[in-house]
């Protein structure tokens, strides 16, 4: 008996390994993205930072009005010629999964210079509305910072 329940228990407990690890991927593929969201911010490379946002995406940078669609967000990001990022991250607190949206939210800092001279350190806090698409990419439909300094 105890063998017939071990037997038709153990298709759950593969089902359950196999959830585990597709979790587990889809977490490691949020990071790689926002790590290389990140990278691309701080080579001043505006093109592959904006390949980590849906066509649709909104921004809600802090104190601001939000911003719509994937063409006026990358109009946000264009820095000016006065301005270069050296350092910038995000740090998960939690990533919650709902079929092919993820809701990422935690802390972020960075350093920017204007005018070679003047040094500028920011940290907030964000939320993200990540979107697997048809490809199997995760990008930012959803993207709201506030400032914390």
């Amino acid at each position: 008996m105890k063998r017939i329940a071990f037997t038709a228990l153990l298709p759950l407990l593969f089902a359950c390994s196999s959830f585990q690890s597709s979790y587990e991927a889809e977490l490691e593929a949020i990071a790689a993205a926002s790590k290389a969201f990140s990278q691309a911010y701080v080579a001043g490379n505006l093109e592959q930072q904006m390949s980590f946002y849906t066509q649709d995406a909104v921004i809600m940078p802090g104190n601001r009005e939000m911003i719509r669609g994937k063409e006026k967000v990358t109009d946000y990001w264009r820095l000016p010629a006065s301005v270069r990022v050296l350092e910038h991250s995000a740090t998960p607190v939690q990533i919650e999964f709902s079929g092919n949206l993820a809701k990422d939210y935690g802390y972020y800092q960075g350093k920017s210079v204007r005018n070679n001279t003047d040094t500028i350190s920011f940290r907030g806090q964000y939320l993200i509305i990540w979107r697997k698409e048809a490809d199997g990419q995760w990008r930012m439909s959803a993207d709201m910072w506030s400032p914390l300094n």
